[in-house]
């Protein structure tokens, strides 16, 4: 049976740097797996309301269109996600996003009625303007996040992280960065398939 990869644009906006990285990775990758590719722009869903209901229940109080993705979230073997780095983190899609995963958190960690799945893989794309070496210090741990309630283990994660791309078409013509990109794409496949 065919591995299922699902792949997760957060970008506000389409043909960006995170979000043409990510197709070039499904790109490299896309024969090993059935993909499935979801852009935030396009799903209707609130912030977590921190109100606590997950952490009795298991599931999320508000019932909008971001409970069927976070069950895909669970269910898929290679999960994807891709970002541009605003204000030295994930753009607010993203940690929108992974804020609603608390569900997730609780199920694992409160309740313990998930737990990671051993050959599971994530990987992380991040692109950023700016070129100092902190600029991702404050977005890997919250890929990290969503990866771990998302039954990934620590040694499965991968990060690619891509600085220097400020304008919307610098990823395209920087033959670095897509070479970081096709090179994340052959350890995945070596390791998944």
């Amino acid at each position: 049976m065919e591995k299922h990869l699902l792949a997760v644009s957060t970008s506000p906006r389409s043909g960006g740097n995170s979000d043409s990285a990510l197709d070039l990775f499904l790109e490299a990758v896309g024969d090993a797996f059935t993909v499935e590719k979801v852009s935030l722009k396009s799903v209707p869903f609130s912030p977590c309301r921190g109100c606590g209901f997950c952490e009795k229940e298991g599931q999320c109080i508000q019932k909008d269109a971001f409970l069927p993705l976070m069950e895909k979230l669970l269910s898929c073997d290679v999960l994807v996600m891709a970002s541009p780095v605003y204000a030295l983190s994930v753009c607010a899609q993203a940690k929108t996003a992974i804020d609603r995963c608390q569900a997730l958190w609780a199920r694992k960690y409160l309740l313990k009625t998930t737990v990671a799945v051993p050959e599971k893989r994530g990987v992380f794309i991040a692109t950023a303007g700016q070129t100092y070496p902190d600029v991702f210090d404050h977005t890997v741990p919250v890929a990290r996040f969503l990866f771990d309630v998302s039954g990934v283990r620590t040694k499965n994660m991968q990060y690619i992280l891509l600085p220097g791309l400020d304008k919307k078409t610098d990823f395209a013509k920087s033959a670095s960065s897509q070479a970081a990109v096709l090179s994340a794409a052959e350890e995945l496949l070596r390791a998944a398939v």
